[in-house]
């Protein structure tokens, strides 16, 4: 009995002295240093990423880099929190003046005691980039080396040497000059058949030279047509490219308004194609109908040194139906086509409930209707206890008109 009075005695004890127990709060101090400081620099740079380092303490530390929804102090600001152990990456990408503040917090009393303390600095960002980030003449990259040479290559056919270049400076800030004259993308000229000299200079004068140079090579005399095949308007058909007589043929598709339909189109390296003694575009529609204007008959393709060959296009529009029968009928019945008096006869056996036959056929993969109704190959049913029409439509445009007849036997 004695024992246990005296483990009850110890127990009570150490229950009062955990309850006196306070919680050591964590010191706060948010000092730290910034690494461009750290490496003799007075200011930041905008592009570059620099490093907040925390020295002081606390047990929790949030960091607010200045930027718009990330100012310390107001309403709905967003900091990151991070460990003293670690140090965090800031990045500016526009040149300004940015507060900078570092939020120690610890508690205590098991969250009853909250201990603060906040620092802050102006970063004063500045903005040296003098970089080109893409130099394109004629459609062409440069390829940009590590010495600040822009290298392009052309086929020793070119003779003019005056062109536009296209750029993308690092810097929104920065201008790029050629002898003291102020370069615009897209806009000025200069003449590259000698080396070009680019002078850019950053927002706070710091300047990178680069050297534009062409170097020619042997153009080619390839000049084949590797693809021709219908694009937009079209169902994917695929012309028959004869390289020996230089002919394509087209089989389109009937539900192709090949009068106005785009082309996908494909040729040797270095090769250009022409329609109608047009240049070739993905954009445009063309005509291969035999009627209307601007017909295509024939494509021209036109090799790097300048030599040609013409190919000849024969299109031709595919049946509207080409075969027809019933789903689901043992044996299927083969329909009778006749193109001319434009009609389908169908045979099926005594007994086949006509009144619900979904009908399957080759041909026209568009627009088909009976009536109003649209009709979904293999899907739609319908009553053929008396003749049904069916509309094959060329694109949106209503075309031929099949009669088809259901016999019985």
């Amino acid at each position: 009995m004695k024992i246990i009075n005296k483990s009850i005695l110890i127990l009570f004890v150490l229950i009062i002295s955990f309850s006196c127990a306070k919680e050591e709060m964590i010191k706060v101090n948010p000092d730290f240093i910034l690494s461009f400081q750290r490496d003799g620099k007075t200011d930041a740079y905008a592009g570059s990423t620099f490093y907040v380092i925390p020295t002081g303490s606390g047990e929790f530390l949030t960091l607010y880099n200045g930027t718009e929804g990330h100012v310390w102090g107001q309403p709905g600001a967003k900091g990151v929190d991070f460990n003293k152990a670690d140090s965090l990456g800031i990045l500016y990408n526009t040149a300004g003046k940015y507060v900078l503040t570092l939020v120690s917090t610890s508690t205590g009393e098991f969250g009853e005691q909250i201990s603060r303390e906040v620092k802050s600095v102006e970063i004063n960002t500045v903005d040296d980039r003098n970089s080109f980030t893409v130099f394109n003449i004629n459609g062409v990259d440069g390829d940009i080396t590590a010495n600040n040479d822009i290298n392009f290559s052309v086929p020793d056919i070119v003779t003019e040497f005056n062109f536009k270049a296209i750029f993308v400076l690092e810097s929104e800030l920065a201008k790029a000059y050629v002898n003291g004259v102020e370069q615009v993308s897209d806009v000025t000229i200069n003449d590259f058949s000698q080396p070009v000299i680019y002078t850019v200079k950053s927002s706070v004068g710091s300047e990178k030279q680069y050297t534009v140079k062409f170097t020619t090579y042997p153009s080619s005399s390839e000049k084949q047509l590797t693809k021709f095949a219908l694009g937009t308007g079209g169902y994917g058909e695929v012309g028959v490219i004869d390289e020996t007589n230089k002919i394509i043929s087209l089989t389109a598709n009937y539900a192709t308004n090949i009068s106005s339909v785009r082309l996908v189109l494909e040729s040797s390296y270095g090769s250009k194609i022409y329609l109608n003694n047009v240049l070739y575009s993905n954009r445009t529609n063309y005509n291969l109908s035999n009627t209307g204007l601007n017909q295509v008959k024939t494509i021209k393709v036109v090799a790097q040194d300048n030599s040609e060959v013409v190919y000849t296009l024969n299109t031709v529009a595919d049946k509207p139906v080409s075969s027809f029968t019933f789903a689901g009928l043992v044996p299927a019945p083969q329909g009778v086509i006749d193109a001319v008096a434009k009609t389908i006869t169908v045979d099926v056996l005594n007994g086949t409930d006509v009144t619900k036959l979904v009908a399957i056929w080759t041909g026209s993969v568009g627009k088909v209707t009976i009536g109003t109704t649209v009709q979904t190959n293999g899907v739609t049913s319908n009553n053929f206890s008396t003749p049904k029409t069916y509309t094959f439509y060329k694109g949106s445009t209503a075309g031929d008109k099949y009669v088809v007849t259901v016999n019985v036997k």
